[in-house]
């Protein structure tokens, strides 16, 4: 196959101009730039750049005219790459292992930068574990299977410790497979042929030897008859055919036996050669001539039919299993939403009658703020009425001057009814009536106004200079 991850690279001469006397726009011909598949990108280097070109950009782009290189890369997910790496065993021979790792293209500019190869990427990594090289050391070509399992661990424990990192690339352990050698092969093949001749040669012997004891014993037994009689020669020479019968079937039943037991090793070597891959059995019958091009061919279509309709029933069960469990998320949903909305109206009510209650609390906070401050004005309005009581019973009305119709505004909150303007008017404050009237009103009306019910009445009295008494 190609190389992995970059398929091909690309030197591009100067692109030409178009159009009339060259003064056109430069484009690059499509048979300068190489084909590529769905899996695959351009990646053009453009003076010491290299731009990714997923096929967005056409041929008369400024980056693609201006390339001096181009390189095709392989973006594939998952792409299996195998290297084989030999180690040295115990004895003059070595032992090659095939390592597969599943390869993905991250950055396809760094990838064609660095000129990353998959495969030499990967034996690098795997070379700088020095234990590796040295795990069949103590091993002999017979112990083909315990290498194939501690190259396995020894492989995937160092992928798990030290990650392979290699620029553009993620790399992901898959298997080791140890091949056999072939002198290993060979060398079995004929000690089991040798093993086979060797136990039919002895059997052969040993039915020869029984063939000639048997012809003896007959012999003896003719002479036997002979003296005997005609009587005991027949019955002596039908036990001798009973005799011979019975051995030739114990000699069928023994070679039938040999013959299953070697069937048998050849089938345990063949499982342990193949690694119970049946594809692979089958080429080894066809190679050995056991069945034709044609039985392996249908042989192989039948087995993919298999697994295509193996594949569309495990894919019809899975359906049915999605659906049952849409149905079941569906009714847990449901009930889910239904124990959402009741929760949520029992919050929503409980923050209503909470909301309500602080709204209660509030104006009730209002209201006794309100009476208060009503009476502490009023309060502020009787100090002041018994000063001016005072003043009037001890006569010193004469000697200030009261703003009567202030006062009774300000007390009131009206036209005074009686006014003098010689000496101003004293509102009839010692008649708590009028002021009795006004608590009531302002209890009745519910006036809040901050301002008119902090403000404090101030009695304006004004003392008369002695200066200005004409009688002085």
């Amino acid at each position: 196959m190609p190389g992995y991850p970059v398929v091909r690279t690309e030197f591009l001469k100067d692109a030409p101009s178009r159009g009339l006397l060259g003064l056109g726009k430069k484009r690059r011909d499509a048979d300068e730039l190489p084909k590529a598949g769905a899996h695959e990108v351009w990646v053009y280097r453009v003076e010491g750049r290299y731009v990714v070109n997923r096929g967005e950009l056409a041929r008369d782009d400024d980056n693609v005219v201006r390339a001096d290189c181009v390189s095709l890369v392989n973006i594939s997910r998952g792409m299996p790459i195998t290297v084989e790496m030999t180690i040295p065993s115990a004895e003059a021979s070595n032992f090659i292992m095939r390592i597969t790792f599943s390869c993905t293209v991250t950055d396809p500019a760094l990838v064609v930068r660095e000129n990353v190869q998959a495969s030499e990427a990967i034996l690098a990594y795997l070379q700088r574990d020095g234990k590796l090289g040295h795990l069949a050391l103590g091993l002999r070509m017979a112990h083909l299977n315990q290498l194939r399992r501690e190259a396995t661990a020894r492989i995937r424990a160092y992928t798990e410790v030290k990650p392979p990192d290699v620029h553009g690339l993620d790399l992901r352990f898959l298997g080791v497979e140890v091949l056999t050698p072939p002198d290993l092969e060979q060398f079995e093949k004929r000690r089991r042929e040798a093993e086979a001749e060797h136990t039919l040669q002895r059997q052969r012997v040993g039915y020869h030897q029984d063939d000639e004891l048997d012809a003896e014993r007959h012999t003896q037994g003719l002479e036997g008859r002979r003296r005997g009689g005609k009587h005991a020669a027949d019955r002596v020479d039908q036990e001798h055919s009973h005799q011979q019968a019975r051995k030739e079937q114990q000699h069928i039943q023994q070679v039938q036996a040999e013959q299953l037991a070697f069937a048998r090793r050849e089938v345990e070597y063949a499982f342990e050669s193949f690694g119970g891959d049946p594809l692979k059995a089958l080429i080894f019958a066809q190679a050995k001539g056991e069945i034709d091009a044609k039985e392996l061919a249908e042989r192989m279509v039948a087995d993919e039919r298999d697994r295509v309709e193996y594949t569309r029933r495990q894919g019809d069960l899975d359906r049915d299993d999605d659906r049952m469990q849409i149905s079941w998320t569906h009714d847990e949903r449901t009930k889910a939403l239904s124990s959402d909305r009741d929760e949520q109206r029992e919050a929503s009510n409980h923050r209503r009658l909470m909301e309500l209650e602080t709204v209660r609390a509030e104006r009730q906070e209002i209201r006794d703020r309100r009476q208060e401050d009503r009476e502490d004005r009023h309060k502020q309005l009787d100090m002041q009425l018994d000063v001016l009581r005072e003043l009037a019973k001890r006569g010193h009305l004469d000697m200030i001057n009261v703003q009567v119709d202030k006062l009774v505004t300000d007390i009131y909150g009206g036209t005074p009814a009686v006014s003098n303007p010689d000496r101003g008017a004293l509102p009839e404050a010692d008649q708590p009536a009028p002021i009795e009237a006004e608590k009531s009103a302002s209890s009745e009306t519910g006036t809040d106004d901050g301002e008119n019910d902090n403000d404090p009445v101030e009695i304006d009295i004004e003392s008369k200079d002695e200066d200005d008494d004409p009688g002085r």
